[in-house]
């Protein structure tokens, strides 16, 4: 297992032997060590110890112990003589156990008779009645067994060959009556021995009575190195000297982001603020190994939210639980923090808003970054690998809606901006994208197929403007000779060849229309400029599927419809594939009508404009105002007969 994450020791050793030496030549004073829980202090005291080479003896006295009920006399007894207090213990009990028998031997005497001297039997019965009233005396206070340790405990803490200092750990958690009864005997000790009161000076319930000023000599703080600003650079230096011990599987990718970094300049700001102790750094750490390691978050969550999150947790509960309830970080317009918030909710806005395109951050999964939660998102090396990997990346394309799908889209939209994607990186994914919409049928593909597709057709089309523009050998000339149109048409038959050859999925004429219509986008590319070569290439297809056997019943058959219709294409002005006046649906009903139920349905749905998701219904306010379905089919409005068999086909369905 690995070894927990703790900030590295704090040497106190400097200041430690200076404070030794002040005890050493100084008389006999009363101290007043003050620092909150947990900032070290009892460490620092055991450093004096450490560098004091037992000039002192040192005696802690931890009054503040739950259901501590012993005296103040038993209490100091049992610090300053452990091994006299043990003894006193076991004999008390061994005492009593003697009595017990004692008491039941006699009584057994006056039942059964013994064969025992009278001699006897009077030393007997002599003996318990001692023991049994030395107890009772002891138990209702008629011998002060208190009054005797405390003046063996005083006798002991003056002792001037052996000098003690006599340490009061967590003085300001006792209950008042405790310290009203400390003040009371060190009060009898004040300069007679040495005591540090160890505690937080704010906190001490007599303060406002100025008693401590007639006890405690000098009061000291903690060393600098034990306080929060140091505390908290230590906490920063041992998460990056973890980290670098760790393996970064993104550092061999071109497009390596260093997901190790981060900014700790406001929680270190929080930590100072609120004087947080070395105690809260280690239990800090503890739950950053935690979720960054076990948790296995690490490179997959922005190290600084999530760094953030976990001292939210710890320190403003509050305010993480908020955040598990929906609160959402915001940043106005200007990136000023909104002024009517608190300060804690406009640093959660500030570091919690950041949208920056680099790994998936807090506002796009807030559960990866809850303590405990699992992260679903992927490191960079989780996402190369799934590009590189084809049966993974045809996994993401045939899911819908995933957040698998927005993540691998997100990064790859990254890599393209630094312009880090290759030729074959392209051409790979576009395969696989092809290979899944050839398999598939009337399943619409996710934005990622489209987002593939259409950026290897626009690389394509920039990598030959590119070249032609620059010198090119007679062999590369041959290979870029023929028009823009034609260099990208050629490169996706390839692929539609190739997944055929491959993968056994015919790309039908059908499907091939709606790539290039629906995916590739590509009558309404800016560099499509939809030449003579394209013009005649998709008219082929066009003739090619009208040909075929069973046209209209096949999937994707109504896209030569489409393309014949010269669908929708808004940005491109291009002569038309038959006419220069484009065809009406009058004149093309007949094959409308001979369309099967499933592309009847998703021919209106593309025509009349409906969203590219493939939709069941075409509703009336579809067909209101379609100027070319208002002539008359078999006796009614060509409108209503569309109305008509849509709903009927969607009532068997």
């Amino acid at each position: 297992m690995d070894q927990d994450w703790k900030i590295d020791k704090i040497d106190t050793t400097k200041v430690a032997e200076a404070f030794a030496k002040e005890l050493k030549e100084e008389q006999p004073k009363t101290y007043f060590l003050n620092g909150t829980w947990g900032s070290g202090k009892t460490e620092y005291l055991k450093e004096v110890e450490n560098v004091s080479n037992n000039y002192f003896k040192f005696i802690y006295l931890e009054l503040w112990k739950p259901k501590n009920k012993s005296s103040l006399a038993q209490n100091l007894f049992e610090a300053i003589y452990p091994k006299l207090y043990i003894l006193k213990t076991f004999l008390y009990i061994a005492i009593l156990i003697i009595t017990s028998m004692a008491s039941a031997f006699i009584s057994a005497m006056t039942i059964i008779p013994r064969q025992l001297t009278s001699q006897e039997k009077i030393w007997l019965v002599i003996i318990a009645c001692l023991i049994t009233t030395l107890i009772t005396y002891y138990q209702n206070n008629f011998f002060d067994m208190d009054r005797l340790l405390l003046w063996l405990d005083k006798r002991n803490l003056q002792s001037k060959k052996h000098p003690r200092i006599l340490i009061v750990d967590d003085f300001d958690r006792l209950h008042k009556d405790v310290q009203n009864e400390l003040y009371l005997f060190f009060n009898q000790l004040n300069g007679k021995t040495r005591i540090i009161f160890v505690g937080d000076f704010d906190k001490i319930n007599k303060n406002e009575d100025n008693y401590l000023s007639k006890i405690i000599d000098r009061q000291i703080g903690l060393p600098v190195q034990l306080q929060s600003v140091n505390i908290a650079n230590k906490i920063e230096n041992k998460i990056r000297q973890e980290l670098e011990k760790i393996n970064d599987p993104n550092a061999k990718y071109t497009t390596y982001q260093n997901t190790r970094d981060f900014s700790f300049s406001d929680i270190k700001k929080l930590f100072i603020n609120e004087k947080r102790t070395a105690r809260n750094a280690n239990q800090y750490l503890s739950y950053v190994q935690n979720q960054l390691i076990f948790r296995s978050k690490l490179d997959r969550v922005d190290l600084g939210q999530e760094l953030f999150i976990i001292y939210l947790y710890l320190f403003h509960k509050s305010n993480y639980n908020k955040l598990q309830n929906g609160y959402k970080p915001e940043v106005n317009a200007q990136d000023n923090i909104q002024v009517n918030k608190s300060d804690i909710e406009q640093l959660m806005d500030q570091v919690l808003s950041s949208r920056e395109l680099t790994i998936i951050k807090y506002l796009e999964k807030p559960d990866s970054y809850f303590i405990d939660d699992l992260a679903t998102s992927h490191s960079i090396a989780d996402l190369e690998n799934i590009l590189e990997n084809k049966e993974k990346l045809k996994i993401i394309f045939y899911k819908e809606n995933e957040e698998n799908v927005a993540e691998l889209k997100k990064y790859l939209y990254n890599k393209a901006g630094l312009n880090v994607i290759h030729e074959k990186d392209y051409l790979f994914m576009a395969e696989v994208a092809i290979e899944v919409v050839g398999s598939s049928e009337y399943e619409m593909p996710n934005s990622l197929i489209r987002f593939v597709l259409q950026k290897y057709a626009s690389q394509l089309y920039n990598k030959r403007k590119t070249k032609i523009n620059s010198k090119l050998s007679e062999q590369e000339k041959l290979k870029y000779k023929a028009s823009a149109d034609e260099y990208v048409i050629s490169k996706f038959e390839k692929i539609f060849n190739k997944v055929q050859k491959e993968a056994d999925h015919v790309v039908t004429n059908g499907k091939k229309l709606h790539i290039y219509r629906e995916l590739v986008d590509l009558f309404n590319l800016k560099q499509f400029s939809y030449d003579d070569y394209a013009q005649k290439y998709f008219k082929q297809i066009i003739i090619s599927s009208e040909k075929e056997k069973n046209f209209g019943r096949k999937p994707y058959d109504a896209e030569t419809l489409l393309y014949v219709l010269n669908f929708n294409y808004v940005h491109i002005n291009f002569s038309k594939f038959y006419t220069k006046v484009s065809p009406t649906i009058e004149s093309q009903v007949k094959i409308i009508e001979n369309l099967c139920d499933t592309e009847y349905i998703y021919f209106w749905n593309i025509y009349l404009m409906n969203p590219r998701e493939f939709l069941p219904v075409v509703s009336d306010s579809n067909l209101l105002g379609v100027d070319q379905l208002c002539f008359s089919y078999k006796g009614e409005i060509y409108a209503n007969h569309v109305l008509d068999r849509c709903r009927a086909i969607s009532a068997k369905s």
